[in-house]
């Protein structure tokens, strides 16, 4: 069993021969457990589509991409023919409240577990999961890795990608086996080895039991940040502490640090490419149900364990917002943001903003559909109650977003205000422009999903 220990950081400590201090309004939110946004429980399939995609996450063609069509991987380019004819036909069920990290040797996104438990009228009906799966970039198909070998069913987990030890970390999360009632709230942590595709438990300890936290991996070192520590479906309880576990022997510290903060959860997080610094944006407090969100973005030195406010949201940033995905692009020193629940009558958005780390300043680089009509009681939103941008995702929150080798975002899943998605979209961060991968069968809004005779939001 690790061990628990508590310092205040006032200097560096010594670790593996480096320096590292560890030291919604209620008209569109209303509802309980964090489901805002959510319109109805089900949605019907697309019948026609305006950008090419698979309708069961396999293509029948012969790619020619990098990889080796045994294996999936795409990480370099070769010029090598890849038949995906003989990719598995499965796909994971509609989902939300996951996360996933991208595995470069393999050129895949590799997810686990989430809830499937589609909303009805905006009220969740958990069914969680414990499966892992890949998505292969080159054949733009899905792998079923593991069927439940590792940590139970759950959601709201901290996800993180532990790339020197080639490993998917999950820390926490929460799980009920009714669709209504306490959660059962986990402390455990897991990692999932990208090459045996194999789960080992990395023990308990540390931090409390809690969900909707953050995780990142740094100089050896797994950091979880904030979270709920509720298990009431009707109310949170904001975290604001900060652990650290050592990879090497798995003991666990509580680190202080200076100026952290306002306690939080929902909140997004990413790490520097060097490992040096870890940012924070957003999330709620005991008030996430309805908002106000928090709109302010913090960098964490990780070598002084001093917290800086980088922008508190005012003037040409974003609406404060919960369960975005927060991804740090080295190669333009810059963060970006996509998705999330904003804090206004829209709720789920399918922007992407960048924070330009030079200049600290906020850009919208793609702003996605826009609020065109008000909804008329709650969970009954018009046909227009947006003006839909073409050819981009559906609005969602709590999906997954990942940054892939080749520059581009790869989101999968998440939380719709029609219910829960399984599509695959990919953006380039050079060009930007949406490319549907594999299309959706549930969670998007009745015009966006090209069905006929649309009198609601929803099919």
């Amino acid at each position: 069993m690790p061990t628990q220990t508590a310092r205040t950081i006032t200097s560096a400590l010594l670790v593996s021969g480096v320096f590292l201090a560890l030291g919604c309004p209620s008209e569109r939110s209303g509802s309980s457990d964090g489901e805002a946004g959510s319109a109805t429980s089900d949605t019907g399939s697309n019948d026609t589509t305006d950008s090419t995609a698979t309708s069961n996450g396999t293509s029948t063609t012969t790619t020619t991409t990098g990889a080796d069509s045994s294996s999936g991987n795409s990480g370099s380019s070769t010029g090598a023919e890849v038949d995906c004819s003989d990719r598995p036909t499965g796909r994971p069920s509609v989902r939300s409240e996951l996360d996933g990290v991208w595995d470069g040797d393999r050129g895949a996104v590799i997810m686990f577990g989430g809830d499937q438990g589609i909303p009805v009228m905006c009220s969740p009906q958990s069914d969680f999961v414990a499966d892992t799966w890949a998505f292969h970039s080159d054949c733009d198909s899905f792998e079923l890795l593991d069927s439940g070998s590792g940590p139970s069913p759950r959601g709201r987990h901290a996800v993180a990608l532990d790339s020197l030890g080639g490993r998917m970390i999950i820390q926490g999360g929460r799980f009920r086996p009714e669709t209504s009632g306490t959660y059962t709230l986990y402390d455990d942590t897991w990692a999932f080895d990208l090459a045996t595709d194999t789960w080992e438990e990395l023990g308990t300890g540390g931090p409390s039991a809690r969900t909707n936290h953050t995780a990142v991996v740094a100089n050896n070192q797994l950091l979880i940040y904030g979270g709920n520590a509720s298990s009431n479906g009707l109310a949170f309880s904001p975290l604001d502490d900060l652990w650290s576990l050592n990879l090497d022997t798995l003991e666990w510290t509580e680190l202080n640090t200076i100026g952290a903060p306002s306690a939080r959860l929902f909140h997004a997080a990413a790490v520097s490419d060097d490992e040096s610094t870890m940012f924070v944006y957003g999330g709620g407090d005991e008030n996430a149900f309805t908002g106000p969100f928090f709109p302010d973005l913090f960098a964490l030195d990780l070598s002084t364990g001093e917290w800086t406010e980088l922008h508190d949201g005012s003037a040409s940033a974003p609406v404060g917002s919960i369960w975005g995905d927060l991804l740090f692009d080295g190669n333009a020193n810059r963060l970006l943001l996509w998705g999330a629940h904003e804090d206004n009558l829209l709720g789920n958005n399918n922007k992407i903003w960048q924070f330009d780390l030079q200049e600290n300043s906020w850009l919208m680089l793609e702003e996605g559909d826009v609020l065109d009509n008000t909804s008329a009681t709650f969970c009954d939103f018009p046909v227009d109650f947006v003006a839909y941008a073409k050819g981009t995702p559906e609005r969602r929150s709590a999906g997954v977003g990942v940054l892939t080798d080749d520059s581009e975002l790869l989101i999968f899943g998440g939380k719709t205000d029609c219910g829960f998605v399984d599509d695959v979209w990919s953006w380039p961060l050079a060009g930007g422009q949406w490319n549907n991968r594999v299309r959706a069968t549930l969670g998007e809004i009745c015009v966006r999903a090209f069905a006929e005779g649309c009198d609601s939001m929803c099919i």
